[in-house]
């Protein structure tokens, strides 16, 4: 049990370090946040987090600049959002049939989650968030 606390502790401190992880601190004031993430408006919140944790940290508050979101992906981006949302179904639909299900069923469901997870790595983070912006 030690052991588990010690390794919780450990991460919490590792991601209390992380806030602004993203953050270029510029050395005209302007400053940017770049971020690569799966959903361009989950991104755009991050990266507003960020921005304010970095801008915060100095006694002073986030002036935005400028927003910028594209996709990045190698495929289309309508192919890339029905991807991305059958991976995360067949990764939740199969992790519940694994926890819930009989002998056969788990190794069905497991089968599927497992399938579902490796796809959706493999799809990675198809949009870049960029913001710029000042601590005023």
């Amino acid at each position: 049990m030690k052991k588990y606390l010690g390794l919780i502790a450990i991460a919490f401190l590792f991601t209390a370090c992380a806030h602004h992880k993203d953050v270029r601190p510029g050395t005209d004031g302007i400053h940017r946040v770049v971020i690569q993430t799966e959903d361009a408006d989950e991104g755009a919140r991050d990266a507003i987090a960020q921005a304010n944790h970095f801008c915060e940290k100095r006694g002073l508050s986030a002036a935005f600049v400028n927003e910028e979101k594209k996709y990045t992906g190698t495929m289309d981006e309508k192919t890339y959002q029905n991807a991305k949302r059958a991976t995360k179904v067949a990764s939740t639909v199969g992790g519940a049939v694994w926890a819930l299900g009989g002998d056969k069923e788990s190794n069905l469901g497991g089968l599927v989650g497992l399938g579902g997870a490796a796809g959706d790595a493999a799809l990675g983070k198809g949009y870049a968030v960029e913001m710029r912006f000042k601590c005023i």
